[in-house]
Formats: structure tokens, C-alpha cells, sequence
């Protein structure tokens, strides 16, 4: 029978704590979902991490829980349709056009880009897009 850990790390699934760690400002538990990509992690890194049996994937977890920002699934017109959505709801929480421009979410035709600067701005502005 072949365990879970024994399935070589894979890029595209979310990444589970085995062993508890210091990393990414914060100590994290066995059993929590590390989310590198949002937190721009090198994949490189996390895959030692994964080689050292310190994070691991786990289906059950993965299928009992949301993971992830849902931005991976959108596409170029995807993403700029979310910034627009983003930066209407700015427009309307901004006094002046020069709060605006410093709290809007910029835009970018590189999806790659897009999705670290949409995550950017959540990180800063999130309350925002959330009322």
C-alpha cells in the first residue's frame, strides 16, 4: 500500500505542517495549511521543506476545507475583471482622487504579476474588498 508521504511533492496541492516550524514570521502547528504561494514562499524552499517530511499533502484536509485565494483559477480576463470589482469598491470608500490612487489595486497583463499584486493589496487594504 502506498501512504500519502510517500507521493513526491506536488506544486498544485496545498501543503499541510508535519513538524512544528518558525517560518514566514510566525511558528507554525502540525496539522495547519501552510500557504506558501500566498505568502510568496520560493517553491524551491518549500519543496525541501517537503523533502525533510516537515510539510507534507493531505487529501483529507484538502477536501474538508477551502484552501487557497481562488486566484490560480482565473485567467487574464478574470483577474482584471476582479481588480475593476476591486477598485470600484475603493473608488467609493476614498475621500480624494490622491487616497485612491494609493489604495487601489494596480493592474498588470502578466497574470503571474497580477495575482502577486492582487494579493499584495489584500494583505495592505483587504478590509476593503470585504466591506
Amino acid at each position: 500500500m502506498i501512504r500519502s508521504e510517500d507521493f513526491p511533492f506536488q506544486i498544485d496541492r496545498p501543503t499541510f505542517v508535519r513538524v512544528p516550524f518558525t517560518g514566514a514570521g510566525r511558528q507554525w502547528q502540525a496539522g495547519e495549511h501552510f500557504p506558501w504561494k500566498e505568502l510568496s514562499v520560493d517553491d524551491n524552499k518549500v519543496r525541501i521543506l517537503y523533502d525533510q517530511r516537515t510539510l507534507f499533502h493531505d487529501p483529507s484536509k484538502e477536501t474538508s476545507m477551502k484552501v487557497g485565494d481562488g486566484l490560480e483559477a482565473l485567467d487574464s480576463d478574470g483577474l482584471s475583471s476582479l481588480v475593476d470589482t476591486i477598485n470600484e469598491q475603493v473608488k467609493t470608500s476614498c475621500a480624494t482622487t490622491r487616497e485612491y490612487d494609493k489604495k487601489r489595486c494596480k493592474k498588470s497583463k502578466l497574470v503571474d504579476k497580477q495575482r502577486g499584486m492582487i494579493r499584495s493589496w489584500r494583505r495592505n487594504y483587504g478590509q476593503l474588498e470585504n466591506g
